[in-house]
């Protein structure tokens, strides 16, 4: 992976980790008001919404789109499947600790769940016909230039 890939993979990660704790932070406040189901998909909402944003802006680079968010959702649907079959078979299989094997099928799957939010996101700018990468610092658009 190249110097780029490698940034983009850091930030990434490091965006997974602060949107599980704001997850937690709006399940945990909801849920002293609202049912545990509710506050958790509440919870859910604002985390996808929040990685979807952020990491358009600061692992991709570039500015989200609909297309893009629409696509979103498949990296996160393919982490839970994912971490969840090796979990399964580090558990029940393997006769690993739960809690362990549970972080460990979370670790492995993370690759693949980048390569797919990053496609979903630059697929979704590729697919509506501008690449939807910000200009350099400074640098006046066309568009903007129309304007």
């Amino acid at each position: 992976m190249n110097a780029t890939g490698v940034r983009q993979f850091l930030t990434f990660a490091a965006i997974g980790v602060a949107n599980t704790a704001v997850y937690w932070a709006v399940y945990a406040t909801l849920n002293v008001w609202w049912p545990y189901l509710a506050a958790h998909l509440a919870g859910y909402a604002v985390s996808v919404v929040g990685s979807f944003l952020l990491n358009s802006y600061l692992t991709v680079r570039t500015r989200p789109t609909w297309r893009a968010f629409a696509r979103y959702p498949l990296s996160g649907a393919v982490n839970v499947v994912g971490s969840g079959i090796l979990l399964a078979i580090a558990v029940s299989g393997l006769g690993l600790d739960e809690n362990l094997s549970a972080i460990a099928a979370g670790v492995l799957v993370t690759p693949l769940s980048f390569l797919l939010a990053r496609w979903a996101i630059t697929s979704g700018a590729a697919a509506t016909g501008r690449a939807g990468r910000r200009p350099p610092h400074g640098q006046v658009t066309e568009d903007a230039s129309r304007k």
